[in-house]
């Protein structure tokens, strides 16, 4: 059975829209609950993937991974949209076991909140052997002030994007277009060089990031020649040069990248 989290579900419950306020109800288990994702993730393949991608990233459906959209939508509101579906608004009802439905609200729910609040496949100790060593990331990224400066720090990436994008961005840098990060090369009238990332352009200056992490703030009235790369800087071969393992174990170690470390789950009482 076809079951699909539609766009205009935040238009159908607006008062679920909403930031989360203090004395909300405790979260269902299933939420962030390994076995429960990956239940979900199997669940959602047999109906949502057909309008919305496998992994939720949109097609004739709507794009479920934008944060921007689920991440203040409660579980309940989810939930009783997958289960009761939205008249009209071209999404039918699942109605689906109760904890079947509640292992797709955790796979949907898995791909808008922070990498480090859920379990992702993969070893972390052998990713952060990858990410210094074999994989070359470290050449661009740093993580707590080691590591290059060219690329975007990393230090808080897993408390600041889902695990699908940080998958994303390793086997397909482009995917999002690369906004505000352009490899640049720019030639002054001066007869000097630049190298490096493009940070920020208008039709009057340019924010230019060398590769010892050094910005420079150009006017264009400086520039003779400025070449912008196509896409991200990234390498687009990561899928080629590593195999599905060293990529989830990549996934694994960044995704425990945070600032604020995930709150211990508490334990269940014992029983008297």
């Amino acid at each position: 059975m076809r079951f699909c989290v539609a766009l205009c579900l935040a238009a159908a419950w607006p008062v679920a829209a909403q930031h989360e306020k203090e004395g909300e109800k405790p979260k269902h288990p299933f939420i962030g609950d390994a076995k429960a994702i990956e239940a979900g993730r199997t669940l959602f393949g047999g109906g949502c993937a057909a309008c919305h991608g496998a992994e939720g990233q949109g097609g004739r459906g709507p794009n479920l991974r934008e944060r921007v959209m689920w991440h203040p939508l409660e579980d309940d509101t989810l939930f009783s949209a997958i289960q009761k579906g939205i008249p009209g608004g071209g999404m039918p009802a699942a109605n689906l076991p109760e904890d079947q439905a509640w292992q797709v609200v955790a796979f949907v729910r898995s791909l808008t909140s922070p990498a480090y609040e859920n379990p992702v496949a993969g070893d972390v100790k052998i990713g952060q052997e990858l990410f210094w060593g074999k994989a070359g990331c470290s050449g661009c990224h740093q993580i707590q002030g080691r590591g290059g400066k060219l690329g975007p720090d990393l230090t808080n990436i897993g408390a600041t994007r889902a695990a699908p994008q940080l998958r994303e961005a390793i086997v397909d840098p482009d995917a999002d277009g690369a906004p505000n990060y352009r490899g640049a090369t720019v030639v002054l009238k001066s007869g000097k060089t630049l190298r490096g990332v493009a940070r920020n352009r208008t039709n009057y200056s340019l924010q230019l990031q060398d590769a010892d992490g050094n910005l420079h703030l150009l006017s264009m009235a400086e520039v003779s020649e400025l070449t912008l790369t196509k896409g991200s800087p990234m390498p687009k071969d990561f899928a080629q040069r590593l195999g599905k393992p060293e990529i989830d174990n990549l996934v694994a170690y960044l995704s425990r990248q945070s600032l604020r470390p995930p709150e211990p789950k508490k334990k269940k009482e014992e029983s008297k």
